[in-house]
């Protein structure tokens, strides 16, 4: 994130894309075409570690540290959980235009589609697509 991101918002300017997989594990359906892809017949040598071995897929909730995006805390005293943006989410935000879980999710739209932004001075779920992860539509529940 900060060798790709970074330079190329901070010195380049660039609007950039951020392939961020995890929003799959979190509740971002896949595309048509990425499923239609898992669906065909890969040689075994060619399979991941993980789909062999009965793993969870890299993009699932990591059930030690949590929601890629967010970030729960207790106070302390028992009471209320405190949510907060965590460091990935926050670059996210800061040094890309838009977040996508795959290319496949994009690729068939028309050249003209006009994409959500992240933006300062909009809710932090603007600039996901298709959708924002649920952590993340959970927390502005909370907020709300």
């Amino acid at each position: 994130m900060r060798s790709d991101m970074f330079p190329a918002s901070s010195f380049g300017k660039w609007e950039t894309v951020m392939i961020v997989e995890e929003m799959e594990g979190e509740g971002v359906p896949k595309s048509d075409a990425a499923k239609c892809n898992e669906a065909q017949v890969e040689p075994l040598e060619k399979k991941g570690k993980f789909e062999e071995q009965g793993m969870k897929a890299p993009s699932d909730v990591s059930q030690q540290w949590g929601s890629y995006f967010v970030d729960s805390q207790g106070s302390g005293g028992g009471g209320e959980e405190s949510q907060k943006l965590t460091w990935c989410c926050h670059c996210i935000h800061k040094y890309s235009t838009m977040a996508i879980p795959s290319v496949e999710h994009i690729a068939d739209l028309p050249l003209d589609y006009k994409f959500p932004r992240f933006s300062p001075d909009k809710p932090c779920t603007t600039g996901y697509y298709p959708r924002p992860p649920d952590s993340l539509l959970k927390r502005c529940e909370s907020l709300s």
